[in-house]
């Protein structure tokens, strides 16, 4: 397909098609990035995590893990924000709940779900969190969700309602507002 006949496409598009079109090219470009972190990076574990956090080929901004509640909400596990001793390398803080200190598995799960807020911000969906996060930890999207959702009724995180259709599954409305979602239940 030449680039004209693709414009051509691309101007036929309904707003809803062009939004599903940049949600699936940022899904596949966000799973490409974890590949190449986990490749140089895994498994994780200590100084590897600050390695992943730190590079920026992985990340737009160095990431420093703070286990205080910052502004994050009742229903959130963790939430990133600017890291002000930080801005002169345009640094970001990610605020984990306190009891995850002691966990890091669990704080890997959190980071994992949380890396493409930092990278991109408000446009990422919860399907892209997950997408990134199974990629990076090399599990299927479904397993990792699952892992998620543990996380979340761990910790805590407010129970919040799917919405008014009762026959939906409860899943996450917006990225870092995973909710308890009592999976395995």
């Amino acid at each position: 397909m030449s680039a004209t006949d693709f414009l051509a496409e691309l101007r036929q598009m309904s707003g809803a098609e062009l939004e599903q079109l940049g949600q699936q090219s940022l899904r596949e470009h966000v799973v490409a990035q974890a590949q190449v972190a986990r490749g140089k990076h895994a498994p994780f574990m200590g100084h590897q995590l600050d390695a992943l956090l730190r590079d920026p080929e992985c990340l737009r901004h160095p990431v420093r893990l703070v286990f205080e509640f910052g502004e994050m909400a009742l229903h959130q596990f963790g939430q990133p924000d600017i890291d002000w001793r930080n801005t002169a390398e345009d640094g970001r803080v990610l605020y984990l709940r306190p009891m995850l200190r002691e966990r890091p598995e669990q704080v890997l799960l959190a980071v994992a779900y949380l890396i493409p807020l930092v990278n991109y911000g408000d446009v990422v969906t919860d399907d892209v969190c997950i997408a990134y996060g199974a990629a990076l930890l090399g599990l299927e999207p479904a397993d990792f969700y699952a892992r998620i959702c543990a996380l979340a009724d761990e910790v805590g995180a407010e129970v919040r309602t799917a919405g008014a259709n009762d026959d939906e599954p409860l899943r996450p409305a917006a990225p870092m507002r995973i909710e308890s979602c009592g999976c395995g239940e």
